[in-house]
């Protein structure tokens, strides 16, 4: 039986995965010059997994260190599972370590109270006339650092997380504001019910009782809020998604339960005889590449240079190392504004300071 073709007026709604490289591409776009990722970088400098070995006693700075970097995710993973307490304690020394490092590091960028990007994006889909060509149906996010909260307050003046919190900072809404799920918890999160959420802060402090799943291979959400988290994700990818947007995520073997839930997802959709969602990977070419070579199961995958809603074709050449260019978030969002608004799809309104900035239309 054919697929059911969806009316051509009628809008798509899109989901975006927005991973490590987003918040990366926040900082890069502050002019900031620290690197954010795990992995070392010929351009950023070291990387998270780095800097917190070089915090470590140097017995265990030499016992990990290697000339190739070291995957911090496994590292902890296997140190947890040792049933040997003294490796059980460095796993969880190094928890702490990547908490504060993640703190200050977005600290110091300038970027805890201003995510620009994201409240970009946020702003381009508060546009109403935009809405009858995409609505946002939600943002699906593994990130702890808890970035796109505030730029949904700052948007939308609330926030919906998908599940109820108490927050002395933050609004509560279960409508007005898009869904926002953040799949492994986030530094902002301290157990209770319901949840207390606040901001984050250089100062924020490390505490057991915060509500994250820490770096690690595998990603279990066998238990609330997690499990309910990862329900909603699902239900989002397979009834209100048309086009899934991956930003700054190279869905590596890490990442398993994310691909997994992408892969069941578009099955579901097959199963009720409707279009599996395109994929969009807004991410670096050559991180393009090998998702499209890795997750060849996925279907509809688009790399960002085969992408139409803005010039796009450069990414598969040197031209792609222009300096706009280097950060896909911000020109992607370039790109995307300019196409609206030459269709006239933006409406009459002048467009929200910082959509305009991108432009370089800012006064």
């Amino acid at each position: 039986m054919p697929h059911r073709r969806q009316d051509r007026h009628e809008p798509k709604k899109v989901v975006y995965l927005w991973g490590a490289g987003a918040t990366q591409a926040e900082i890069d776009y502050q002019g900031s010059a620290i690197n954010l990722t795990m992995m070392d970088d010929d351009k950023l400098g070291i990387g998270v997994a780095t800097r917190i070995l070089e915090q470590l006693p140097s017995k265990w700075r030499s016992s990990f260190s290697t000339d190739l970097g070291t995957d911090i995710e496994k590292l902890i993973s296997l140190l947890a599972t040792s049933n040997v307490a003294l490796y059980e304690d460095l796993a969880n020394q190094l928890r702490k370590l990547y908490f504060q490092d993640i703190c200050r590091s977005l600290a110091t960028a300038k970027v805890l109270d201003n995510p620009s990007l994201a409240i970009c994006l946020l702003e381009l889909h508060h546009i109403k006339a935009l809405g009858t060509h995409e609505l946002l149906s939600g943002i699906i996010t593994t990130n702890h650092d808890g970035l796109l909260q505030v730029a949904a307050q700052a948007v939308h003046g609330s926030i919906n997380i998908g599940i109820s919190f108490d927050s002395e900072r933050l609004t509560s809404s279960n409508n007005g504001s898009a869904l926002l799920l953040q799949l492994h918890g986030s530094f902002t999160w301290t157990f209770g019910l319901p949840l207390n959420v606040s901001p984050l802060r250089k100062t924020s402090g490390y505490d057991s009782s915060t509500v994250w799943i820490p770096p690690t291979i595998l990603k279990e959400s066998k238990h609330y809020p997690f499990n309910k988290l990862a329900g909603l994700a699902y239900e989002l990818l397979s009834k209100d998604c048309d086009i899934l947007r991956i930003v700054g995520s190279s869905l590596a073997q890490n990442d398993w339960n994310i691909v997994s839930m992408i892969f069941n997802a578009q099955r579901h959709r097959e199963l009720k005889k409707q279009r599996p969602f395109r994929v969009e990977l807004i991410v670096p070419f050559e991180v393009g590449q090998g998702i499209t070579k890795s997750c060849s199961y996925l279907k509809n995958l688009t790399p960002i240079n085969q992408l139409t809603e803005g010039d796009f074709g450069d990414y598969d050449s040197e031209e792609a190392t222009t300096h706009d260019m280097k950060n896909p978030l911000f020109y992607w969002m370039k790109e995307k504004i300019q196409f609206h608004r030459r269709r006239g799809d933006l409406g009459s309104d002048p467009l929200p300071p910082r959509l305009a900035d991108i432009l370089g239309d800012a006064p």
